[in-house]
Parts: structure tokens; sequence; C-alpha cells
């Protein structure tokens, strides 16, 4: 078994995808442990590992593994009472709070709390201005430099605060596609349990899942094996009307080919990786970490250079071509400040 098999066979017992069994014992664990690691999956996997009748592993490593997996839950913890401390300030506002990516996305998996994240994403709605404004009257300093969402910082969490969902920026083509995500938000949500936090319901998740995928795929150092497992517990949740969705927003090319390399990963009976499924998880594992940049402008310049480095993926999973994108990417920066639908 390889190290790669051995990962998401992990992952399948802890997603309810497959039966805990035994692994056979040439399994190096210690490759299989600094994988899920560099795949942000480590904590689930560590699910899977004690679901495991018998492993033979190193009781070190093993409590290594345990230990990263704590770290995950508290952080998740924190950022919970973060954001929900946060809902209760709104609420009493007449503010609804609703949760992006991250604390949403985490209430499908069998373990909410040992999907990891790395901020908090809230959405306020036509009250985006107001929020801002109990958070600095609150004594946090917002930052509005950017257009498509404030941010602030709260206990140590980073918080973005969207306008938009998706960007208010470019074409009439693009702003029809933050008209669709607002409509859909718009269209209901249920309360995460313990919480007066907002949870998007419908398509809205699932949509909002392929199109942040396929920005990090495409504009970005690329995706992990965590965005995989998000689709993997998301996907049961579309309605009939998702992949019509999808080619209007022109996510078709970049969604069938996540949602081949999840069918690939869960055990999904009879599939197997496509070419484009199989370019997309050879790309997945190669994945380098995100490089920061000491400034917004040097930002910017690293954006651009990975579109140009990601120039081949345009060609089987997006809609448009890398030079558009950059063009488009600097129109926006220089000509729409404050952009409006």
């Amino acid at each position: 078994m390889t190290t790669q098999e051995a990962l998401f066979k992990l992952l399948r017992i802890a997603l309810g995808k497959e039966e805990p069994s035994a692994f056979p014992d040439d399994v190096n664990w210690q490759v299989v442990y600094q994988l899920s690691l560099k795949q942000d999956v480590g904590a689930i996997a560590c699910d899977g590992l004690y679901a495991l009748p018998e492993c033979n592993i190193d009781e070190d490593l093993r409590y290594m593994w345990l230990g990263q997996s704590m770290v995950v839950e508290q952080k998740y913890q924190h950022y919970f009472n973060v954001a929900n401390k946060m809902s209760e300030l709104f609420a009493q506002n007449q503010i609804k709070t609703y949760v992006l990516k991250g604390l949403s996305f985490a209430s499908y998996y069998p373990v909410p709390y040992h999907r990891s994240s790395s901020d908090l994403d809230i959405c306020l709605l036509s009250d985006f201005e107001k929020g801002n404004k109990l958070i600095e009257k609150s004594g946090v300093a917002v930052d509005r430099s950017e257009s498509k969402h404030s941010h602030f910082t709260v206990s140590g969490v980073h918080v973005e605060n969207h306008q938009f969902c998706i960007g208010g920026k470019g074409s009439q083509k693009d702003k029809n596609k933050e008209r669709t995500f607002q409509r859909l938000l718009s269209q209901g949500s249920d309360q995460i349990e313990g919480s007066l936090l907002r949870r998007p319901i419908g398509d809205f998740n699932a949509l909002f899942c392929m199109y942040h995928a396929r920005t990090h795929f495409l504009v970005e150092e690329g995706i992990t094996l965590k965005h995989v497992c998000d689709w993997i517990v998301l996907r049961s949740t579309i309605s009939k009307d998702f992949w019509k969705e999808c080619e209007e927003l022109g996510l078709t090319k970049f969604a069938v080919s996540l949602d081949n390399v999840a069918g690939f990963v869960s055990g999904d009976d009879g599939v197997s990786l496509t070419r484009e499924g199989q370019l997309m998880l050879d790309a997945i594992l190669s994945t380098k970490e995100h490089e920061s940049s000491s400034s917004k402008t040097m930002a910017r310049i690293h954006i651009l250079k990975m579109i140009w480095n990601n120039r081949w993926k345009y060609r089987y999973y997006s809609d448009t071509n890398p030079i558009k994108t950059m063009i488009s990417f600097i129109w926006g920066h220089l000509f729409e400040k404050n952009p409006k639908l």
C-alpha cells in the first residue's frame, strides 16, 4: 500500500465512506502523517487512525498525531467561540451572521472540529458597514482597504467581513456571478447548533466551495486534500439544479474534475480518474505552502505570477484564459476601487 493509498483510506474511514479495517504491516506511518499535515487533513486522518481495530504504528507517533489533532480541535473551538460572540453582538442590533467556508463547511463533517481553518469568514449582507461600525465601537480596528471584504482581528482570530461573496469587480459577466451568489445566500439558512451563527442552505455552500477551490487552484498556490474532503461531504447536499448553476457560473470544467477526484478518493464504485482528474490530483499532491508577501503590492504581483505559472490549468479547468484573468485583475485594481453591482 502506497503512502497516498493509506492516507486516502484513513480519510474514507473518517468520513464514513468505508468501514475500518486493518492496514498492511509495511505502511510507513511517519510518511503518511507528514503527508496528512502537508495536505491539511491531519486531524481528519487521525479520526480514521483511531477507528482502526488494530494498527502497527509507533506509539510515540500515534500520540504525536493525536496531539496535533487536539491542536486543531482547540483552534476550531476558539474560532467558533469568537464567531458566536460576534453573532451575539450583531443579533443585539438585528443583524444575522452568516458564516462562509470554514465553520459552515465543517458543520457537514462527522467531526466538525477536526476540519482546520486559517481565518474566519462572515457575511452580513446589507448590514456590512453597520457590522464594521459595531466592531469599531467595541474597540477593534477595521481595515476597509479591500473592496471584497473588511479585515479585523478579534482575540487573535483574523476575520473577513464580506461585502461581496466572490467580488464585485470585473465585467458584467463577473458581476452577474456575484449576483447569483447573493441571490442564493438570501434564499435561506439554518442555525449552527449551539450558536446564533447562520449556515447558508441550498446550493450556496456547494457552489461557493467550488468557486473558492477553483480560485485557489488557478490563481494561488493550489488546493489540498482538505478541499477534496470539503467536496466529499458537500456533494450529497446538492440539488438537481447544481450542475446548471455550475454552467452559469463557468465552473463546470473544474467542478467535473474535482467531483471525479472526490469520487476516486472516497472509493465510489466504478470511479476511476479521468485524464483531467489525474492531472488535478497530481497537482493537489504537489501543492506548495502559501507564500506570504511583505506588502499588498507584492501580494498583487505574486497573484499575477501565480496566474502565469498556472496557465496550463486554464486549458482544462477554466471558462477563460490566463491573459484575460490578468487583465481583469489589473483593471479592477486600477479602475474599480469601489465596485458596485
